[in-house]
């Protein structure tokens, strides 16, 4: 679920400075097949809310981001599919309590070695309609400070649009402007015959890479960056195992979420009730070593990821909260 935002940023020592430039990039880099294969249209009349960053007073240095809403029973029980994944807290596939808000973003600073690094933003903006369904739009960026750019330059968005009903990707989108590269990688989710597209374009100074991948997929597959916001539509209590389908490069996996703990989280905006939850991934029932990654997730209806931990062959990469615009 990090790997287009973690890995990237623990490249030091690097001698190249600033992005990559190459002529007509654009042109080369575009994906026509996906461009055609996906429509994306505006919902007018949304009434977006003012930003307004939580804040809290020194003194009290405590701070819950959501006072926890009552829980509306639905007059209607759906069944939760598919069987694998967790009931608890939806209704069908809509989670009861919705904890996506429009206008939400959480800002990340990243460290390595106790080194600022840069910054992650996890948006949610205004839904929009894919192929005439309502669906939420899901908004990532991974860009690297003045210093850090000066080994190593990177400026990442990534993108996916989910189903509002049935909570599934339609699609992904990546940008990668670095030093050594530009790549711009898509896939679309065809759930009417259960099969996905990935499409992946490279340059660098090798000079043009890509490659393209076609496979069936299991219902209500999420895709990487899907996976870290469909991760807080969960009940998560310590103790508790989520689970979830996962479908990347031609590959079908499973994310088990384990919940670890609660803990008091210090950060810069106050002490957070938060729960640590610790992902694993297996490839046709076998486990696959994703490394030491931890999330902090708020403790309350929203879960917003305030903290991250990725522990990698030297040393490890974090992610602390700056800033909530809830």
């Amino acid at each position: 679920m990090t790997r287009y935002f973690f890995v990237l940023l623990a490249i030091a020592g690097c001698a190249s400075r600033g992005y990559l430039k190459v002529d007509n990039a654009e042109k080369v880099l575009k994906i026509e097949e996906y461009e055609k294969g996906i429509q994306v249209t505006e919902i007018p009349g949304q009434v977006l809310p003012t930003p307004s960053p939580i804040e809290v007073k020194e003194a009290k240095r405590k701070v819950a981001p959501l006072v926890k809403k009552e829980v509306i029973k639905p007059t209607k029980i759906l069944k939760k599919e598919p069987s694998l994944e967790d009931a608890e807290g939806f209704n069908g596939r809509r989670p009861i309590l919705d904890p996506f808000k429009v206008g939400e973003k959480v800002t990340l600073k990243i460290t390595y070695f106790n080194m600022a690094a840069g910054e992650i933003t996890l948006e949610v903006r205004p839904f929009v309609q894919v192929n005439k369904r309502k669906s939420y739009h899901f908004f990532m960026t991974a860009k690297t400070n003045s210093l850090f750019s000066s080994f190593y330059s990177v400026n990442d968005s990534a993108e996916t649009f989910v189903d509002y009903e049935k909570l599934i990707p339609y699609n992904m989108a990546v940008h990668i402007q670095e030093s050594k590269q530009l790549r711009e990688v898509r896939a679309l989710f065809d759930w009417k015959i259960k099969e996905a597209n990935f499409w992946d374009k490279k340059i660098s100074t090798k000079g043009v890479e890509e490659k393209s991948k076609i496979w069936s997929i299991p219902d209500f597959s999420q895709n990487i960056i899907s996976a870290a916001y469909y991760l807080r539509a969960f009940v998560l209590v310590p103790g508790k195992e989520v689970k979830f389908r996962l479908a990347d490069e031609k590959k079908n996996m499973v994310v088990t979420g384990k919940v670890l703990r609660r803990e008091k989280l210090e950060t810069d905006i106050g002490k957070l009730d938060t729960v640590v939850v610790r992902p694993e991934i297996a490839i046709e029932g076998v486990f696959k070593p994703m490394g030491e990654v931890f999330f902090w997730l708020t403790d309350d209806d929203r879960k917003f990821i305030v903290r991250i931990e990725s522990k990698i062959k030297i040393g490890t990469i974090v992610a602390k909260l700056k800033e909530i615009v809830p």
